[in-house]
């Protein structure tokens, strides 16, 4: 176990950039053009009716940044499972880890397992630092902005705590709902390198028409491997219940939403899909155990 836990530790300590300081300098830039916006004078704000509640204006603004760092978090994701799965055999730490000696299902199990805790957990504490920055600017705000109503900070800390909760129950089913294609651009990095990105795509397109040539007239629409693609990549938040919970006058019921969130989730599919990444991960590692070898 210890020795699986300094295999996560190394992916963080090899990916701190992307995934703490990148943000912490993100964070830093939002923080400076907020200061700027209050300094310069040149903020502006029309609201129709007879005032704002500044929690309100807080919930949309942080709404709308977690899906901003869920978007940077899974970008980048995409570009780390990319490369981390064939990154160490190239600088050879491959050798220093199997000589511990750690299988080579164990080292990319690890990857995997990091790309999916340790570095969205980075990226989360981000998003509730971004949310305590974007807090205390809606409650400056009303100082300087007097349309907005009177600060309220009781509010503002609820729709913090509970927005926090929602966004990290979205994140986790969205980490689980997707670890199949991390797992399966992972896979192809260990052969391909970074020629695993557009391979990614390039291959089930290829597949898709192969199917379609050859079913043509049968299949439905774009074929039935396309069709199971669309479903698999659509994991979205209805946003009308979103709507519904920013713009209600009684604060967010955190727990209608995260159970909304869990009934929309295809449970079968989602498990099948974590099935299938281990299967990916374990077929991978036995290439890199019968293929690169020869190669170090």
């Amino acid at each position: 176990m210890s020795a699986f836990l300094t295999l996560l530790r190394r992916e963080f300590i090899e990916h701190r950039g992307a995934f703490f300081y990148a943000p912490l300098i993100l964070i830093a830039i939002l923080t400076l053009l907020i200061v700027l916006a209050f300094v310069s004078g040149h903020t502006q704000f029309s609201f129709y009716g007879s005032g704002a509640a500044g929690y309100r204006l807080f919930d949309t603004a942080y709404f709308a940044i977690g899906f901003l760092w869920w978007a940077y978090l899974f970008l980048v994701l995409f570009f780390y499972f990319a490369d981390a799965f064939n990154s160490d055999w190239r600088n050879n730490s491959m050798l220093f880890w199997k000589s511990m000696p750690q299988s080579d299902f164990r080292i990319l199990l690890s990857k995997l397992v990091a790309g999916l805790t340790i570095l969205p957990v980075m990226v989360f504490l981000a998003f509730l630092l971004t949310g305590i920055v974007a807090g205390a600017a809606s409650l400056v705000a009303p100082l300087v902005l007097p349309v907005l109503g009177a600060p309220d900070p009781s509010g503002t800390l609820t729709a913090w705590a509970n927005i926090s909760v929602v966004a990290f129950s979205y994140l986790v089913l969205a980490l689980l709902w997707y670890a199949p294609f991390f797992a399966w651009v992972g896979a192809l990095s260990t052969a391909f390198g970074r020629w695993s990105v557009p391979l990614a795509l390039v291959i089930p397109v290829l597949f898709s028409l192969f199917e379609n040539v050859v079913d043509f007239q049968s299949g439905p629409g774009g074929g039935r491997l396309l069709g199971f693609l669309r479903q698999r990549l659509s994991f979205t938040f209805d946003t009308r219940d979103l709507q519904a919970a920013v713009f209600s006058n009684s604060p967010i019921d955190v727990g209608a939403l995260v159970e909304k969130l869990v009934a929309g989730v295809n449970w079968p599919s989602l498990l099948g899909g974590i099935v299938f990444a281990i299967v990916v991960i374990y077929a991978a590692s036995e290439y890199r155990r019968r293929v690169l070898k020869s190669f170090a």
